[in-house]
């Protein structure tokens, strides 16, 4: 059974396309030939054969109106098979070989207007019985003009085709199509080559060896072996991130899981009798249980966001008025770190917005900010209106976030690097990505601007329902 991969369905396109060509042709060439004065060049020589030497003839007798020469010499000629007439200068027909038909001609009522047009070719006529003729006119003296005329034959298609000319074109023709059959092989061969080489890298992709697809080929397979790239990149990210998100986990659970385990397993086996003791084993498991109830609800967070079951309960609410509880309580932290906050905020900052999320949003970039800078510098906090979105900007000192980073920040379960202050703390890369999902909700966008030593830029952009005037307030 034939296959019927690309290849083959190319290369039979190929060919029905090269046979379809080669039969209008063909067809064009017969009816170009049939058509052709070629195949009448003998009726075209005998009418200018007979019309030259009875034109001669006729010149001696014509003017002595020697009737038995003239009717003599036209019996002769119909040997020849055309048709003759003698017509005078008003285009009445003198003497003929037995035919009317030339009384019709169009132009013979003068024909001296039309010698000029048949002095050097056949005129063509199609009587009022669809018949054509070939004939040609020319002068005898002043007074009389010769005309002489043939039915054109009627010439079948087969009769073209035995033609001499044919035989070189249909054998040309068949040349063509084999060396069509040969080159479409090729060219479905170089079209689908890269296509099978992206199935092979598929497949290994399939398998888990995230092998590059080769570029190469017409520009649409380019482009797909592109995607597929840009694909398998995310895929290795996605895996790479899933990888980090399973062993920062795996170690969040296990540090907390470790002390809560250690100290119920003292507090079970009587190791600690002290009530101190015991008051601040609780203190423990209960801050651990904490933490891990933080983590657990992060994890269910970003679930509900991506399933999209966690609506946006949304009513008017003052944005500066969200910073300024946020600021309040925060001040423990931003006192132990000994940071400064300057405030730039724009009045009024009113519009529709989930209060709870939003806070969530902006703690998570304040705390951020108040961990990542150095003691004694400051975080900028500011507010304003562009166009018809609110815009947050929170600043630090802190060290900056590489490019590469940035470009990863706000995927869940990643981390910047752990040694930095703070990169240990609860958590395992939650936070922003949870952020993004929230403000993503709300319509809005959020993005980060950083250089390395030169601290860090986030902003958040959300939709005002209507336009608000910028008034500036510190």
């Amino acid at each position: 059974m034939f296959s019927s991969s690309i290849n083959n369905r190319l290369w039979l396109t190929y060919l029905v396309i090269v046979l379809f060509v080669l039969l209008i042709a063909f067809v064009g060439i017969a009816v170009a030939f049939r058509n052709s004065p070629m195949l009448y060049r003998q009726v075209f020589y005998r009418i200018s054969l007979v019309n030259g030497f009875l034109r001669e003839r006729l010149a001696l007798v014509i003017d002595g109106e020697w009737e038995p020469f003239i009717r003599l010499f036209l019996e002769e000629v119909k040997i020849f098979d055309v048709n003759v007439a003698i017509l005078d200068a008003q285009g009445n027909i003198a003497y003929s070989s037995g035919t009317n038909e030339i009384a019709s001609f169009p132009g013979l009522k003068d024909p001296s207007s039309i010698v000029d047009q048949s002095r050097d070719s056949i005129l063509l006529y199609k009587d009022e019985n669809r018949q054509t003729w070939f004939y040609q006119i020319s002068p005898i003296n002043s007074s009389f003009f010769l005309v002489t005329s043939a039915l054109r034959p009627e010439i079948s298609i087969s009769s073209v085709f035995q033609d001499e000319l044919m035989a070189p074109l249909i054998r040309a023709g068949i040349v063509a199509l084999i060396l069509s059959f040969i080159l479409g092989l090729f060219i479905a061969r170089w079209i689908t080559r890269p296509l099978q080489k992206i199935s092979i890298s598929a497949g290994q992709i399939a398998e888990g060896n995230y092998v590059r697809v080769p570029i190469e080929g017409p520009l649409e397979v380019r482009q797909l072996a592109g995607v597929i790239n840009d694909m398998v990149a995310k895929v290795q990210d996605s895996m790479q991130s899933q990888k980090d998100f399973v062993a920062n986990v795996s170690h969040e659970f296990k540090t907390p899981l470790t002390s809560i385990q250690g100290f119920a397993q003292a507090l079970f086996d009587g190791a600690i009798d002290n009530k101190s003791e015991k008051q601040r084993a609780a203190r423990i498991i209960l801050g651990e249980t904490e933490r891990l109830n933080f983590l657990v609800n992060d994890l269910l967070t970003l679930a509900m966001l991506d399933a999209g079951t966690i609506v946006m309960e949304k009513s008017l609410v003052d944005l500066n008025q969200l910073i300024r509880n946020i600021l309040e309580k925060l001040q423990f932290q931003i006192n132990l770190a000994d940071i400064n906050v300057n405030k730039k905020l724009a009045e009024p900052m009113v519009f529709p917005m989930d209060a709870e999320r939003i806070s969530q949003v902006l703690n998570n970039l304040i705390d951020n900010a108040i961990k990542f800078s150095p003691k004694g510098e400051s975080i900028i906090i500011s507010t304003s209106i562009e166009r018809k979105n609110a815009i947050f900007l929170v600043s630090d000192s802190g060290p900056g976030i590489s490019e590469d980073n940035q470009k990863r920040i706000f995927e869940r379960f990643f981390q910047t690097d752990k040694s930095r202050k703070g990169g240990q703390g609860r958590g395992v890369g939650l936070g922003l990505s949870i952020a993004k999902q929230i403000v993503i909700a709300h319509g809005g966008s959020i993005s980060v601007k950083s250089h390395l030593s030169q601290g860090s830029t986030f902003m958040v952009k959300l939709p005002l329902a209507n336009g608000q005037k910028n008034k500036s307030s510190n």
